[in-house]
């Protein structure tokens, strides 16, 4: 009898977070019926699972193209195998992780804190997105991409380089983004488009939503600071809820114990973000050489990648 094992992306996910998973959990058992058929006795069975609510360009993607929304868990049992896709870091990954048994990391951010007992694989490329590092892993293993998969590969390199414009994009997600848009048979950028549309109109998101479906804890010193991210199409449909957007994000400091919430509404169209930032704004201020706006926000032309151009600078400030 096989064992279970959870193939989990990020709290708050994202679609790189969920596609990955999915994508990464059919390679996987790919690749054990394989061994089956070569005599070899698959003894694991991988699991896509969810930490939180599913994006709505995801669950657009999966439905349509037939794929099963993975399951949302709470936790880890411990000794609960798991592949981590899309994060390395304790404070972003399943609750009980420190008691389960991680199997494989793979990931395209910095090397955090996640530990284990025994060596494994890590898969660590400073790619555009975890779903290009998965669709590589495709062809290295030459595994089947079906125009099924290759549109929810392509979604998530996509959203997670903001349809190559982001700093983060490389040569390779660019090739691999060509290579998916023809199995697919579609275009990457009226398909990115349309994936961004796909999360409504702006007044429509919940603003738990709003402010917290992109949202990662990150430890700056002996300070835990949140660092969210809404992207949009409608940049004065999206500024139209910053009153509420800031309650909200004051809402989370007190509960937490932030130092201080960063959210980055990101602007695909004009290539920017406007910061919005409540608490302590002092490191905001100093690292890009701002006064943090307690209304309206800073507007930060280019500045569309999280990872690379605000957290980075952010963690080493």
């Amino acid at each position: 009898m096989s064992e279970t094992v959870f193939v989990v992306g990020h709290r708050n996910p994202d679609n790189d977070s969920i596609s990955a998973a999915v994508a990464y959990a059919h390679l996987k058992n790919q690749l054990a019926a394989r061994a089956c058929q070569e005599g070899q006795e698959p003894e694991l069975t991988y699991k896509p699972v969810r930490l939180g609510p599913l994006p709505a360009e995801s669950e657009w993607v999966l439905q349509t193209f037939g794929f099963q929304v993975p399951e949302l868990v709470e936790g880890a049992q411990p000794g609960q195998k798991l592949v981590l896709v899309d994060h390395n870091e304790v404070r972003q990954a399943i609750p009980g992780v420190q008691d389960a048994e991680v199997v494989e990391i793979v990931d395209h951010h910095r090397i955090a804190d996640v530990m284990t007992a025994n060596p494994i694989m890590y898969l660590n490329l400073p790619w555009g997105s975890t779903a290009s590092i998965v669709t590589e892993l495709y062809k290295q293993y030459q595994v089947q991409i079906t125009p099924e998969m290759a549109r929810v590969l392509l979604s998530a390199i996509l959203t997670d380089t903001v349809i190559l414009k982001s700093p983060t994009a490389t040569p390779k997600d660019q090739e691999l983004v060509t290579e998916l848009a023809g199995i697919a048979d579609v275009d990457p950028v009226k398909y990115g488009v349309e994936l961004f549309k796909k999360r409504g109109g702006e007044e429509a998101i919940e603003i738990e939503q709003f402010v917290g479906a992109d949202a990662k804890e990150f430890q700056v010193g002996e300070k835990v600071v949140l660092i969210a991210q809404h992207e949009t199409v409608d940049l004065e449909g999206a500024m139209a809820r910053e009153a509420e957007a800031r309650a909200h994000m004051n809402d989370l400091l007190q509960k937490n114990g932030y130092d201080f919430v960063l959210l980055l509404v990101t602007d695909i169209v004009a290539e920017g973000s406007q910061f919005l930032v409540e608490g302590n704004t002092e490191l905001v201020n100093r690292v890009f050489g701002i006064e943090c706006n307690a209304q309206g926000g800073n507007w930060m032309p280019g500045v569309l990648s999280r990872k690379k151009q605000v957290a980075a600078p952010i963690l080493a400030g």
